[in-house]
């Protein structure tokens, strides 16, 4: 009968506005509202006088919550309370930054900007912008985190206080550049508000994890939920953004569906020690990544971020920071520009000082086995070095193990046995101890030019005689008139250990001889050695004929 006579006065039309309208009003109220939890004593009234503007809409708050009985409350329960109904506080409330890495600067209405500095508080329309390699976190007054990531800007739009301190409202503008975001934790007693606004879409959560970032050519937003449930609004629809979840949206456009995120990288084959900057960070490929962003930090929850890149190719190659123990955190990027989850993993960078460049033996060079010889250039870092010799790769066992080199040269005191071996060095710093070690390089112990056992002479010849020092060698002899060999009588190649040349005219000779072993390789020169060839007729025999030698010329 009322129903009937509210359609005969207003009229059958106007009852449809009004139904629309009002079903309007009710899903853009409980859009835009918050949450109060109802603790032991409370009731409808009590809360309305602490919370709202007005207890006229006690009415109202007991019909959204399908409460049945206004005074007597269950505690624990979830009351939801429209935000155009509530209280609004926002004096007192401001903004900390609790972390700054790198340069991070602060803009204040009509004023300069200034470095942040941790501990520092921030207000309503105050905007923080960050450089490369420069990180920041901000705590809110709920004990929300947002992180600004580098080269990004922000402005704190809203910041207050809704109801009697019932929940915090937080709307942040984000400029330019990525936030990635934690309003997971409620503080007792007051309740969460967080949006983040960018120029083509609106993200907001009471509590979750989540990331948003612009892209820098279109103004696209993508919104990636890691936990809870975010509501992302373009221009002209809104839609609920589940975990795992990830959405685009375009300037002026409609969020696109939302799509899976990557799955996190494999990390199993990404090494945990790093010996050399910049850093090389292999990863197994991830089907469906175009491309990948690394995180460093030095703690396991990133709050403590030390540096960021990006890269289409694998593996990563980029970092400088100072030695130490980090985590490491790698997310795939899709096409659309949706970031994955993330892999984790800790690591430890031990590059400083670094090691000497290496000048003798080279990797897989020879050794002079006379010499013997190691030389490398100074480190200035390096107060002193540390050696290491060995025949096997992995140095198990040690030729030499000295720890406390001094120079940049070290002698082997005995000659080594022919044969493959294999060397490292470190330097050593007061302030940092001892650096990693060189790569592990293989050099050869050749065998010596042999020495000649006997040497035989007759009227015209003579003979070299040698002993061989393994199976299956040859050798190579030189003769010459000087000890620098550029004028050489015989230069010859045999595989005996003998060899029989013409015997020259007598006087001071030069000898040398290098040993080319079996499978091809010619071992270095030996010292050069002197011969006294005796003349074939001696000059003092001929003095008593010197007179008619004179009047035959």
């Amino acid at each position: 009968m009322e129903s009937r006579l509210i359609l005969k006065r207003f009229g059958f039309a106007r009852c449809i506005f009004l139904l629309i309208s009002l079903l309007v009003f009710s899903t853009r109220v409980v859009a835009d509202e918050w949450i109060y939890t109802v603790k032991t004593g409370d009731n409808l009234w009590n809360i309305s006088e602490q919370h709202l503007i007005s207890t006229r809409y006690v009415a109202r708050l007991q019909q959204l919550n399908k409460i049945s009985d206004a005074y007597t409350i269950p505690p624990g329960t979830k009351i939801k309370i429209p935000v155009a109904w509530s209280k609004v506080q926002t004096s007192g409330v401001n903004a900390q930054v609790i972390y700054v890495r790198g340069r991070i600067l602060i803009k204040r209405a009509n004023a300069a900007e200034i470095p942040a500095e941790t501990g520092m508080q921030l207000n309503e329309g105050d905007e923080v912008r960050s450089e490369n390699d420069s990180f920041a976190i901000l705590k809110f007054l709920d004990n929300s985190r947002l992180q600004l990531q580098e080269n990004s800007q922000i402005r704190i739009r809203k910041m207050n206080v809704l109801g009697g301190y019932g929940a915090a409202d937080t709307l942040i503008q984000l400029q330019q550049g990525r936030t990635e975001n934690a309003v997971r934790q409620e503080k007792p007693g007051i309740g969460t508000r967080f949006r983040i606004k960018t120029p083509s879409a609106i993200s907001s959560v009471r509590g979750t994890d989540f990331r948003v970032g612009i892209t820098p050519d279109d103004e696209r937003t993508s919104s990636e939920v890691l936990s809870g449930l975010v509501q992302v609004e373009g221009e002209k629809n809104k839609i609920a953004v589940s975990a795992g979840l990830g959405v685009i949206t375009a300037l002026g456009g409609l969020p696109t569906a939302p799509v899976k995120l990557l799955p996190a990288p494999d990390l199993s084959n990404t090494a945990v020690l790093y010996e050399r900057l910049p850093l090389v960070i292999a990863l197994d490929p991830l089907a469906g990544a175009v491309t990948y962003r690394a995180q460093i930090a030095s703690d396991q929850n990133f709050h403590n971020l030390w540096i960021e890149f990006t890269t289409n190719k694998l593996p990563f190659r980029d970092g400088d920071i100072p030695d130490g123990d980090y985590w490491l955190r790698v997310r795939g990027i899709d096409a659309a520009g949706i970031e994955g989850h993330d892999a984790t993993i800790a690591f430890t960078l031990n590059a400083r000082p670094e090691p000497p460049f290496i000048i003798a033996p080279l990797p897989e060079g020879v050794i002079d086995p006379f010499s013997r010889e190691f030389q490398w250039s100074i480190q200035p870092e390096a107060a002193h070095y540390h050696i290491m010799i060995s025949q096997d790769s992995g140095f198990a066992t040690f030729i030499v193990d000295n720890k406390a080199i001094t120079g940049n040269t070290f002698r082997l005191a005995d000659s080594l046995a022919p044969g493959y071996y294999f060397w490292r060095i470190a330097s050593v710093s007061a302030a940092e101890g001892i650096g990693p070690f060189t790569d592990v390089m293989s050099f050869r112990m050749p065998f010596p030019g042999p020495t000649m056992e006997a040497t035989k002479f007759d009227k015209t010849r003579m003979t070299f005689v040698w002993q061989a020092g393994g199976k299956d060698q040859s050798f190579h002899f030189q003769l010459a008139h000087d000890e620098t060999f550029n004028q050489i009588l015989y230069d010859e190649k045999t595989p005996a250990t003998q060899l029989t040349v013409a015997r020259p005219d007598g006087g001071r000779y030069f000898l040398r001889t290098k040993t080319i072993e079996a499978d091809g390789f010619e071992g270095p020169w030996g010292p050069p050695q002197i011969i006294d060839i005796p003349y074939a007729n001696p000059y003092w025999l001929l003095l008593p004929f010197a007179p008619l030698i004179d009047l035959l010329l």
